[in-house]
């Protein structure tokens, strides 16, 4: 376990660390945290020093987990900072910016308050009716009598191989929202929302552009300055990592911050024909950065521990690419690009045009799976869009626009976009250079007109990128914009116009003659027709899966069909995933 635990005692903590897998880098390091009321402790990367600060004012105690990138944490000595925190916790809240789970403790009061950051980078664990709280759903079991399976949770996975709202596999815990301040009082966690950004559009035209650039460097930049003097990237063909690469780059040789040298690691996938390997290579080159080739190899045991890690957050088909963070030697502070889904990628055009509620929305961007074979794989009676509506009804924005954004913003990035970082923190430290207040407020105002589109007479169907981001690269790396754009087979130099013709000819065509291209022919269906290994244990656990009671008695056609020639992969990498989970830890 990389991560922390909190409870009134101690030597629990230790205990429930010691319930979760073992896993991590040797270069570790322990954190003990022990007051009357709250002790926290916490297993961390000797990697990154800068990733943990314990801030003491007699009997009050802030543990940051992570690192804050607003400036006056930088410049306001620590007793001022714990008063200002106990004070206020809201309004302090609102005026952080980073990566981090900040746990405030204090004695002389009897209160125990825990923050997330804007986007909740920092997966945190609440258990119910107990001041306990864990990095790991696994270490807060501990805490809770009789744990039972959410068969609301249960469908939620299987809809969309990830979990959404509050819910974990666990009844008795629960998910801690982002931009949340939470305190236990009266025997209850209680939480209260200390940011959301405007969701009212911009206008579009270049003027938006410019400042969504500026603002990206300037957050890039607050990152760079809690940064080693060494640091990692994930590299790929793509434009989120170039993006980012290009402007950390930037923020090294000004000469501001400790931190001096930014390498990159890449793997072969998405799709695994060699494409992002070259491309990364040339990035790498223009940048003068070192760049590490990695195998993404299949393997029972690191499937399994990339659902330990995930604390069965997340299925294993989506988290599979970082498997290949294990063969990094040399732990570090580790990095992903800038999220697509922040500059159009994800909430697409028709989202926003094309459905009549937010739960339609919903269905639209986040299910993974038909809700029929959803139905099909469960032996209990549950409604398999009861989340998705309690999301929208918790929700206190009317204008439907703004309610799709704001159901976003409070799950999209910390249930799927950042969940699988606790992959990374299993082998070194990590930052999100994103979760950057100004930065979250102008893309929550991109123009409609800016996001992906769908082709015509269709609503699933994307186009290759979005405008913005585009948009963007022209202005974050001008001296990259000659390199060719994976998905597109298009420098970003060329027009939107183009870029969709691109799409068109390099995916659509491919499609067509049975080739692999992005999004077909992904690793998971590959490694489970391929890997002897892997496809026993994946039909070992469908087999155990059908004794369960959630579950359908009879799971074995999904295996049979997916033999045949059928791509079943995810449907299976979902149900996998959470018979592993229940039959390790339940």
């Amino acid at each position: 376990m990389s991560g922390l635990v909190g409870s009134p005692s101690l030597a629990d903590c230790e205990d429930a660390a010691d319930e979760t897998p073992v896993h991590g880098v040797a270069d570790e390091t322990e954190t003990r945290t022990e007051r009357e009321t709250t002790s926290i402790y916490a297993r961390l990367p000797v990697s990154d020093a800068k990733g943990v600060r314990t801030l003491v004012d007699g009997d009050r105690t802030l543990f940051v987990y992570g690192a804050v990138t607003a400036r006056e944490w930088r410049e306001t000595d620590d007793e001022e900072l714990v008063d200002d925190f106990f004070e206020d916790p809201v309004a302090a809240a609102e005026r952080t910016d980073g990566t981090f789970l900040l746990v405030g403790v204090d004695d002389d009061a009897d209160r125990l308050l825990v923050v997330t950051d804007k986007l909740g980078a920092r997966s945190c664990f609440l258990a119910d009716g107990r001041p306990a709280f864990s990095t790991s759903v696994a270490a807060c079991l501990p805490f809770v009598d009789d744990p039972t399976i959410d068969e609301q949770a249960v469908s939620d996975f299987l809809l969309m191989g990830l979990l959404w709202g509050t819910r974990t596999l666990v009844s008795e815990v629960s998910t801690a929202r982002p931009a949340t301040v939470y305190e236990f009082e009266d025997g209850e966690w209680r939480g209260e929302r200390y940011w959301k950004p405007r969701y009212d559009e911009a206008e579009p035209g270049s003027a938006y552009l410019d400042e969504l650039a500026s603002r990206f460097r300037t957050a890039v930049d607050r990152t760079a300055s809690t940064l080693p003097s060494e640091a990692s990237i994930w590299l790929s063909g793509g434009l989120d990592s170039r993006n980012t690469s290009s402007a950390l780059c930037k923020s090294a040789a000004s000469g501001d911050h400790e931190f001096e040298t930014l390498s990159a690691y890449t793997y072969d996938a998405n799709p695994p024909t060699g494409d992002n390997i070259e491309i990364a290579r040339e990035v790498a080159d223009r940048l003068d950065m070192e760049l590490t080739e990695l195998d993404l190899l299949p393997s029972p045991e690191r499937i399994e521990r990339l659902v330990d890690v995930c604390g069965g957050m997340v299925a294993w088909h989506i988290t599979k690419n970082l498997s290949g963070s294990y063969d990094i030697e040399d732990s570090s502070v580790f990095m992903e690009g800038v999220e697509g889904s922040l500059l159009g990628d994800h909430l697409l055009q028709s989202h926003f045009t094309q459905y009549n509620s937010a739960v339609e929305s919903q269905i639209a961007s986040e299910a993974a799976l038909d809700i029929g074979l959803v139905e099909d794989c469960l032996a209990v009676s549950v409604d398999p869009v009861k989340t998705f509506r309690h999301e929208a009804e918790e929700s206190d924005e009317n204008a439907f626009h703004h309610k799709v954004l704001d159901i976003h913003f409070k799950n999209y990035y910390n249930r799927c976009a950042m969940a699988s970082n606790a992959i990374i923190r299993d082998v070194g430290g990590d930052r999100v250079v994103y979760t950057d207040g100004d930065f979250l407020e102008w893309c929550a105002r991109i123009p409609t007109k800016y996001r992906k589109g769908t082709f015509p007479f269709t609503t699933k169907i994307p186009m290759g990128t979005s405008r913005a981001k585009l948009g963007m690269t022209k202005r974050v790396a001008p001296e990259l914009a000659d390199i060719t754009y994976e998905r597109t087979k298009l420098p970003p130099k060329y027009p939107y116009p183009a870029h969709v013709l691109g799409f068109v000819a390099n995916v659509g065509l491919g499609r067509l003659r049975s080739e692999q291209t992005y999004g077909n022919g992904q690793l998971s269906d590959i490694w489970l027709r391929m890997d002897t290994d892997l496809a026993d244990w994946a039909e070992t656990h469908l087999r155990q899966a059908a004794e369960r009671d959630v579950f359908a008695d009879d799971l074995s056609d999904l295996w049979t069909r997916h033999q045949r020639g059928e791509n079943l992969s995810p449907v299976i990498a979902h149900i996998t995933s959470l018979e592993y989970w229940f039959d390790t830890y339940l």
